[in-house]
Order: structure tokens, then C-alpha cells, then sequence
């Protein structure tokens, strides 16, 4: 009884670790598809290496900051957020990037 309870367990557990494992490779693959798939699009509006690095480190702290507050319980605004980002946005690069930007936003997965 003892052997075949511990086998069960040892099953369960494997099962367990084995799914658990197929799950983060596929949200790894899932992020590095939505980072590919982001780069891209950056790079079709004309940002080179740099512009995209920056806008992308702009993006996740938005997004960072959205979700800080929403921890602390308070709801983000998002007109505060988008504008908190179009201000930082502006001090690097300019308003033509920024309306290139634009165009793109909705298309971006973060």
C-alpha cells in the first residue's frame, strides 16, 4: 500500500512539474514574441536600436507605475499616465517621432 500510495505521489509531482514547466517556457516564448513583435514595429516608424530601447523602457515604466497604483489602491488615470509619458517622450526625442509613436501605440503588446 505504502509503494503504490508513494508511486501516485511521485506521479502527481512529476505531473506537476512537468505542466508547471510547459507553462513558463510558453510564457517565455510568449514575451519574447511580444518583445520581437514590438521591436519590429518601432523599427518600421523609423526608430533605430537606441529610440526603441528608450521608448520601450518609457513604456514599461507607465506601465510599472499603473501598476503600483493599482496596488495601493488607487485607479490609474490614464490620461495622467499618457501624458506623464508624452512629457518624457518629448524631452528625448521629437514631436515628429512622437506623432510616428502615435500610430503604432495600440498595435504595441506590453
Amino acid at each position: 500500500m505504502n509503494y503504490l500510495l508513494k508511486n501516485v505521489i511521485h506521479t502527481i509531482l512529476f505531473s506537476l512539474v512537468t505542466t508547471l514547466s510547459i507553462n513558463a517556457q510558453s510564457e517565455n516564448s510568449s514575451i519574447y514574441e511580444s518583445q520581437r513583435l514590438n521591436h519590429e514595429l518601432l523599427e518600421k516608424i523609423g526608430f533605430d536600436d537606441s529610440q526603441i530601447s528608450v521608448t520601450i523602457s518609457l513604456l514599461r515604466l507607465n506601465v510599472t507605475t499603473a501598476n503600483y497604483l493599482s496596488k495601493k489602491g488607487v485607479f490609474p488615470n490614464k490620461e495622467i499616465l499618457d501624458n506623464k509619458f508624452k512629457t518624457s517622450f518629448l524631452e528625448l526625442f521629437s514631436e515628429k517621432n512622437y506623432t510616428k509613436f502615435k500610430t503604432i501605440q495600440d498595435k504595441l503588446k506590453l
